[in-house]
C-alpha cells in the first residue's frame, strides 16, 4: 500500500507523517497533521465535528467543540485550502476533490 495521497499540489505521507508542496516540506503540528490526514482519506465526505475529533483526536466528545473549528482554520490558511475544506452547514466540514 502506498502511504502517500495526493491532492492538488500537496503530497500527504501517512507513514512518515510529512506533508510537501512543490517539492517543499511544510511544517503541521502532530494534530494538523491527523485532521489533515482524515481529510484527504475521506475526500468529497461530509464529516461531523464529533467523526474529525474521534478520527484525529482518538477520542469522542460530547457538545459542541470548537477546538476543530480552530484546527481547520490553521489548515487552510497554512496549506492555502480556504477554498477546497469546505464547512458543511450544520454538520462540519468536508475536503473537495481536486478539479
Amino acid at each position: 500500500m502506498n502511504p502517500n495521497i495526493f491532492y492538488k499540489d500537496l503530497s500527504v505521507d501517512l507513514a512518515a507523517h510529512r506533508v510537501r508542496r512543490a517539492g517543499h516540506e511544510l511544517c503541521l503540528t502532530p494534530r494538523e497533521f491527523a485532521l489533515l490526514a482524515v481529510l484527504v482519506t475521506h475526500c468529497d465526505t461530509a464529516l461531523s465535528r464529533s467523526q474529525l475529533l474521534e478520527a484525529a483526536w482518538g477520542y469522542t466528545y460530547i457538545g459542541e467543540s470548537r477546538t476543530v473549528d480552530v484546527h481547520i482554520n490553521r489548515l487552510r490558511r497554512k496549506l492555502g485550502l480556504q477554498n477546497d475544506i469546505q464547512t458543511v452547514y450544520k454538520i462540519g466540514y468536508r475536503l473537495n476533490s481536486a478539479s
